[in-house]
């Protein structure tokens, strides 16, 4: 049996709607994980988005070090988190793309991308679950340069997914292009 979770019969009002939640959840998320990440600059290291993107042994090495047992602790109870924090984005960015998608279709543009974009949304969502894994490995002490080239690999494809979703959402936005006669 299968499951029709498309937006197709969504009105634009249920869908403006579903967005004004789904960002509101995605922002309440943003707060707690955001005094996760103030307790680890707090230690004097940096935050949460430079150990994804450390790439090596040597920076993992370097990032743990200056973040010592509170940091560490920061760090692992985000990337727990994390888990669910996903799952909050990537429905926020879906719902993002579905209004872009109706309001360029309101304009018949020849720009219409939703179904792309919504597939880049839970590629990013599982991009990050694989960059959390790779980290919670790390954390765990398992072999650190493997790990930390998977984890900047994932977060390397989730951001750049993510920005081309908003970068979508932003071109539904543009004001229209008018020939001048």
């Amino acid at each position: 049996m299968a499951i029709d979770v498309s937006l197709r019969s969504a009105t634009d009002d249920q869908v403006r709607t579903a967005t004004r939640w789904s960002g509101g959840l995605w922002l309440a998320a943003t707060v707690g994980m955001l005094c996760l990440e103030r307790a680890m600059h707090a230690t004097g290291g940096p935050g949460i988005i430079a150990f994804e993107l450390a790439g090596s042994e040597r920076r993992v090495t370097y990032i743990l070090d200056s973040w010592g047992p509170k940091g560490v602790a920061a760090a692992r109870a985000s990337l727990r988190l994390d888990f669910g924090y996903m799952c909050t984005y990537g429905v926020f960015a879906a719902l993002l793309a579905e209004g872009a998608e109706r309001r360029l279709a309101r304009r018949r543009s020849k720009v219409r991308l939703a179904r792309w974009a919504q597939v880049a949304c839970l590629a990013a969502v599982a991009a990050d679950a694989r960059e959390g894994v790779a980290l919670l490995n790390i954390l765990h002490g398992r072999d650190r340069q493997a790990h930390a080239t998977r984890a900047r690999r994932a977060a390397l494809t989730k951001f750049g997914l993510l920005s081309a979703v908003l970068l979508y959402w932003a071109i539904s936005h543009a004001p229209e292009r008018h020939s001048g006669s």
